[in-house]
């Protein structure tokens, strides 16, 4: 008896290997085919007009509603959405598996001879093993993609935008067993325009001094005047100073978290709406993950502290192809270098990133992905706002960044002027929204080259670049980097 019904009239005897190939190449464009046509019609017939019904259902459906791109990331990003498509696509898999293994016992003739029953075995198990394969990384991009969104995105909360805009506080978490609490090094707020995806990068340095608090602030009550208790009082301190102050922040799971929020936006005067905190290390695991990151070099980069100088091992100039530990030097180096530098080098480091992380890097590594990503990555954005932001990180791929810096030069971190700070915050977000709007009112005009002003070729470089401290204060990161 057959394994899928009564015993068919094997067919595939009278049309010899053609017929036998027709047989298992055709239960992959449409099962049911092969028990079809060698006799076992009911069976064949019921499997192919289900999977005809399958396909129009889903026609039907997309037409039918019409999702734009954000609803679908939005179920993509839903691990309800996600378990039934996890189950589904198996049961479906194993039914589909079933039939490719009785093509092949209808199609295995021994008339045939030894050669074609070869070819034809050599074809079914090529077939089962890409679908096999096929299905096992469907199955583990599902999971992977259902566990960081559970892990990760577990806050409920909705913040609507203000004015327009998304203000996302990206901070780099550095903690050690030499430290107590948790110093985030990096701190970048992105303003993001919410209607068309439009950025804006405000980068803080860590040794900002005197930062003053809103008004609506628990610590405006314990520094009115600001952070202003020595050179210790830094920025990045103020995690540490609050850590433990749930007398100010009685309701809140962080209040170092939240007091250097509140830092932030006296410092910008932007208010953030979310927040997401980025481990290093959990960071170099997703760029090794993702097969590395492409950087331009332009001078070498110590990898070592003050405390290991002994090492003298640098990343060299040139176009280098960064693994997860160089990478992490790259963005965090000081030796022979500054926090100013450094920041640049952050910015140019997360612009290359977004530009080189591929839908197809994201599939076929989403396992190491998602494990680097629950390493690495705290916040406070909910899972259903997983489709707007998805949406508005697709809009924002190919255009250009623009970036301020509070850094020297311009900017003192010793004294700064908190009034001119935020007074070029609110120009650099207001130059940005006048930019987009001509853009969508207009094509630009074409206009000539211009020669760009000399800059100092890094040894090793194969052609002049620009410092990466030059990412700092642009129009266009990508170009800066």
């Amino acid at each position: 008896m057959s394994a899928l019904g009564a015993r068919p009239t094997r067919v595939a005897q009278k049309g010899g290997l053609g017929r036998a190939l027709v047989l298992i190449l055709g239960t992959v464009v449409w099962p049911g085919v092969a028990q079809f046509l060698a006799g076992a019609r009911r069976l064949g017939a019921a499997v192919m007009v289900a999977w005809v019904a399958v396909l129009l259902a889903v026609t039907v459906t997309w037409f039918r509603f019409r999702p734009d791109r954000m609803q679908v990331i939005d179920w993509l990003t839903d691990p309800s959405v996600l378990q039934v498509a996890r189950i589904t696509g198996l049961v479906v898999s194993v039914l589909w598996m079933l039939l490719f293994i009785d093509a092949w016992r209808l199609a295995l003739v021994r008339s045939l001879g030894w050669w074609r029953l070869g070819v034809i075995s050599v074809v079914n198990i090529t077939v089962v093993a890409l679908a096999t394969s096929t299905t096992f990384l469907g199955w583990n991009t599902v999971t992977a993609s259902k566990d960081v969104v559970e892990q990760v995105f577990s806050e409920t909360e909705v913040k609507s935008p203000l004015k327009g805009r998304y203000n996302i506080l990206l901070l780099g978490a550095d903690s050690g067993s030499d430290r107590f609490g948790l110093r985030p090094d990096a701190l970048n707020v992105v303003s993001i325009d919410a209607t068309t995806g439009v950025p804006v990068m405000v980068s803080l340095p860590r040794n900002l001094q005197n930062v003053p608090f809103p008004e609506d602030s628990p610590m405006r009550a314990v520094y009115p005047y600001g952070y202003n208790c020595g050179s210790e009082c830094l920025l990045n301190a103020v995690h540490t100073a609050a850590a433990n102050r749930t007398d100010l922040y009685p309701d809140s799971k962080d209040p170092g978290l939240d007091a250097t929020i509140d830092a932030v936006e006296g410092v910008t005067g932007l208010k953030i709406n979310y927040h997401v905190l980025v481990n290093m290390q959990g960071f170099s695991s997703l760029v090794d993950a993702v097969g590395g990151v492409e950087m331009e070099i332009t001078e070498p980069i110590a990898k070592f502290g003050k405390d290991d100088a002994w090492k003298q091992v640098y990343i060299q100039p040139g176009k280098r192809k960064l693994n997860g530990k160089d990478a992490l030097w790259y963005g965090r180096s000081r030796v022979q270098s500054d926090d100013y530098t450094r920041m640049g080098r952050q910015k140019c480091l997360m612009q290359a990133m977004l530009q080189q992380l591929s839908p197809e890097q994201v599939v076929l590594n989403a396992g190491k992905i998602a494990t680097s990503s629950a390493e690495m990555l705290s916040t406070n954005i909910p899972a259903s706002e997983l489709g707007a932001f998805g949406d508005l990180a697709l809009k924002a791929k190919d255009k250009k960044i623009a970036t301020l810096s509070v850094v020297p030069p311009d900017y003192s971190t010793v004294t700064p002027n908190f009034e001119q700070i935020r007074a070029d915050v609110a120009k650099l977000v207001a130059k940005s929204e006048r930019q987009q709007k001509k853009s969508t009112q207009k094509k630009p005009a074409k206009t000539a080259p211009t020669t760009a002003a000399p800059t100092t070729q890094a040894p090793g470089a194969t052609e002049p670049t620009e410092s990466p401290k030059a990412a700092n204060n642009t129009d266009d990161l990508a170009a800066s980097c």
